[in-house]
């Protein structure tokens, strides 16, 4: 890519594409678009987008949702509550046994998280956890800016 464009050839390109004029849409384009929306709007709830259910079946929804990962977590809470029952539940079923080692994992760092707050206590983690979001929010911030700060300078040249 040159960094420098030639100046001759940029104005040569911008007079050639103004000299074109507008460029008329296809015939049928219009009444295409139309059916299309119309069928969108015709199709049942299910086929359709989530947020355009009725408010009743998102709710519905969302509580069997909810019940189902309580269910899960139970179920899976019930399986490791200790050692012994983590090692009989593994041997009795070869899928849990995957999923044994894996709530293990979690749970051994939820622990040592639990003992590191423990340690350097809450006000530290909520400080920490304060200066790395304003650390995040300080560098989506700049990046938009920047971006818009470029985006302006090409659409000035």
């Amino acid at each position: 890519m040159n960094p420098n464009p030639d100046p001759r050839l940029e104005a040569r390109i911008t007079r050639e594409l103004k000299s074109l004029g507008e460029l008329p849409a296809p015939a049928g384009l219009a009444s295409r678009v139309l059916r299309a929306l119309e069928a969108r709007a015709l199709a049942p709830w299910y086929r359709r987008a989530w947020t355009t259910w009725p408010r009743g079946l998102q709710v519905g929804a969302m509580l069997l949702l909810a019940v189902g990962f309580a269910g899960i977590c139970w179920f899976a809470g019930g399986v490791s509550t200790s050692a012994s029952e983590a090692v009989a539940a593994q041997k009795s079923s070869g899928w849990l046994s995957e999923l044994g080692f894996v709530w293990n994992l979690f749970r051994a760092l939820g622990e040592a998280l639990q003992a590191i707050v423990n340690h350097v206590g809450k006000g530290t983690v909520i400080a920490i956890g304060l200066l790395i979001a304003t650390a995040y929010a300080a560098c989506a911030c700049l990046g938009t800016a920047y971006v818009r700060l470029a985006m302006n300078g090409m659409r000035r040249n």
